[in-house]
């Protein structure tokens, strides 16, 4: 359900803003300060986690997320966008996001790839559903009353927020070894009932700000691992490509003469090839024989030759066909988008890995993304901004080349320090 909001923002918004001329700068704008409001709830979910709990999260941002699609029925400008998509909606899109990736380590250990696999594959079933499902709303009920329905749908992620238990609630003996999800931490704001007098709102409010401020910080502590700046920068590269290219997937088949129902058709297709090769690929994660390395490089990889092919064939059939495989690109590297960060730097410094992470994507998404869209605008050409997108996830597949020797120099600076 979150998909259908995030992923599907040209399907959405596409013919909205043409009809209102919308510069590309404006449309790629809007879109990564979505991506980069998304992104800025990395850092800061660990902390609330730890405060509020995983059910009172989810709960609060699912009511956010179906209010900024419901406000976005109604703007009169693409600059009201930037306020009720971007802002609200990144914020809403963001934390669900974020908390499906984090929440599966900490509920399984022995299938944690079959279900992170679960998972992950329906991370793309917004992108399998949204398209046609948008495309007849918009068909019936125009632009306003197909975004209106669309917050409607998407208020049911709160259902998912009540399943979201603590796991102490299911124990069957007090005597087990579990993972604490409901408190990561002590809750900040303990000291302010420790005095057995009534507690004063305000310090407990700032207390728990302050507390999540100084958490966020210190998570970002992490990027001084070799292999932690390889992760976060790579992440940051092949998330503002793909991302971008599949926002600006409608409008360039659109401009090449294709009906929003073709690229409709074309985006559903990718998410089937996607959400098939995350079950495969999170399942044989589960192996002894499995290679995150070389998993990620394959789909980093794929993901580039097909921006490639995408922009020098006309037919149909054979814009779906790279469309698919360009799916199934990015579900290799969906599939273990998190997993790599468990298996190169441990569970325990899981969260503080995604939080400087989600930074780092944050980041391109100010830059990368508005420059793609100035491109197209000086140059009228999706081409040219398709091979720079192209450009920037090749160069996260160069860096995982490097991983090896990152690892080899984390482990000898731990052994130095270690000496001193």
């Amino acid at each position: 359900m979150v998909d259908t909001v995030g992923q599907c923002f040209g399907i959405i918004f596409s013919t909205f803003l043409s009809e209102l001329q919308t510069p590309s700068t404006i449309t790629a704008l809007i879109f990564n300060m979505f991506g980069f409001t998304w992104c800025m709830t990395g850092p800061v979910l660990g902390p609330l986690v730890s405060e509020f709990g995983w059910r009172k999260v989810t709960f609060v941002s699912s009511i956010m997320l179906s209010f900024s699609t419901i406000a976005s029925a109604f703007v009169p400008s693409p600059w009201a966008l930037l306020f009720t998509y971007s802002f609200l909606g990144g914020i809403g899109c963001g934390i669900l996001s974020n908390i499906s990736y984090t929440i599966v380590p900490y509920y399984f250990r022995k299938r944690r790839g079959l279900a992170n696999g679960i998972i992950m594959s329906w991370d793309c079933g917004g992108q399998l559903l949204g398209p046609p499902l948008i495309y007849f709303l918009q068909s019936e009920y125009a632009f306003s009353g197909a975004t209106l329905i669309l917050g409607g749908i998407v208020l049911h992620c709160c259902l998912g927020a009540a399943v979201f238990h603590p796991i102490e609630w299911h124990l069957k003996s007090q005597g087990c070894e579990t993972e604490n999800i409901g408190k990561v931490h002590e809750r900040v704001g303990e000291s302010c009932h420790s005095s057995g007098r009534p507690p004063k709102f305000s310090k407990c409010q700032w207390e728990i700000l302050t507390g999540l401020i100084h958490s966020s910080i210190a998570d970002l502590c992490i990027l001084r691992s070799a292999r932690a700046v390889i992760i976060a920068t790579s992440a940051a590269l092949i998330f503002n490509g793909y991302l971008n290219f599949l926002a600006f997937v409608p409008f360039a088949m659109q401009d090449s003469g294709f009906s929003l129902e073709n690229a409709a058709w074309c985006v559903s297709v990718s998410a089937i090839c996607n959400m098939l090769t995350r079950i495969i690929v999170s399942t044989l994660s589960d192996t002894r024989f499995f290679n995150f390395r070389t998993c990620y490089l394959m789909g980093s990889l794929t993901i580039t030759i097909t921006m490639i092919a995408f922009i020098h064939v006309r037919d149909i059939m054979w814009v779906t066909v790279v469309m698919g495989v360009w799916g199934c690109g990015v579900g290799a590297f969906m599939s273990i988008f998190n997993l790599v960060m468990v298996h190169y730097m441990g569970l325990k410094n899981f969260m503080a890995m995604l939080g400087a992470t989600m930074l780092c994507i944050a980041g391109g998404y100010l830059t990368i993304g508005p420059f793609i869209g100035y491109i197209h605008d000086v140059t009228g050409r999706y081409e040219i901004t398709t091979c720079v997108l192209a450009s920037t996830v090749f160069c996260s597949f160069f860096l995982w080349l490097f991983m090896p020797a990152a690892s080899t120099y984390d482990t000898r600076r731990s052994v130095v320090e270690n000496v001193i």
